[in-house]
């Protein structure tokens, strides 16, 4: 079953004013702090959010859901990883979309291919990026019905995704709001609250745009894993790239990564690997692959 992706419609009109929305907003966000100046709770809220809804969407979501790096031990763990993951991305939709473009990397196929329609170039990586978001894309059955699709966890998320989401911004302001009443009074609320909403859209902005650097210039910028002669080099364009790594809790390292998908370490570089090993040792984890 082939994946399509139809540029006579759009994916959905929720993604796509959803998206204009952020944009619009951070701009809003900026211009705010530079006539207003900024809070520095909110920024720490945001860094919270920001560091654990990458955790969630590098290790749970990427290595633990989609090729299943290790095994969980915990339940609870499970929930509150994908809980991070969930304030950015659907976990069902995410995990379908990567297997797909494993399997197709780089053809009609792939959903983010940095050479289909457009032979890489400024436009391929637009298309890479963040316009192909708009366009209807259809996963393989066989991804959808991925194992790990099947656990109550994701289910649960897949269930909850649009109040996760909008969790990622009311917890921030509650947070903010109830600071600006310790120090400023029942106004506070309101400043510190407002100041927490619009960093916590900056930190979704960032994080996303991370996120899509991975499919645009992770193929783009860097250097290739595999080498010439390499079965899969000629149709495989993903690069190493340590800053968009360091950035990326190792993403960045996406030629690394597409040459050995399943290793729970990605690259030389990786932020997240450290953790993972924290979750080793205290036993709530077991790797597959060392």
């Amino acid at each position: 079953i082939c994946c399509l992706i139809s540029k006579s419609a759009f994916l959905n009109p929720s993604i796509t004013i959803s998206l204009i929305g952020l944009h619009v907003a951070c701009v809003i966000a900026v211009a705010y702090w530079w006539e207003f100046g900024f809070y520095a709770v909110s920024w720490v809220v945001a860094a919270i959010r920001t560091i654990g809804g990458g955790l969630g969407v590098s290790i749970w979501y990427h290595r633990y859901l989609t090729h299943q790096s290790f095994s969980c031990k915990s339940k609870t763990l499970s929930y509150f990883m994908i809980y991070w993951g969930g304030l950015y991305q659907d976990a069902k939709t995410w995990v379908a979309n990567h297997l797909s473009h494993h399997a197709y990397t780089d053809t009609e196929q792939d959903p983010h291919s940095l050479e289909w329609p457009y032979n890489g170039g400024l436009r391929g990586f637009l298309w890479s990026h963040m316009v192909w978001l708009f366009y209807r894309f259809t996963p393989p059955d066989r991804f959808l019905k991925h194992p790990s699709l099947q656990d109550q966890t994701v289910i649960w998320e897949h269930k909850w995704h649009v109040l996760i989401v909008a969790s990622g911004f009311i917890i921030p302001v509650i947070i903010g709001g109830l600071y600006g009443i310790s120090t400023a009074g029942p106004v506070g609320f309101l400043i510190y609250g407002f100041d927490a909403l619009l960093a916590s859209v900056v930190s979704m902005v960032f994080s996303l745009h991370v996120t899509w650097l991975i499919n645009s210039s992770g193929h783009m910028f860097g250097w290739r894993a595999r080498k010439q002669g390499d079965l899969h080099y000629a149709h495989d364009s993903s690069r190493d790239n340590p800053l968009l790594a360091l950035i990326s809790f190792g993403e960045g390292n996406h030629g690394s990564h597409h040459k050995n998908p399943a290793s729970p370490r990605i690259g030389w570089l990786d932020p997240s690997w450290p953790v993972i090993l924290l979750l080793k040792n205290l036993g709530l984890i077991s790797l597959k692959v060392s």
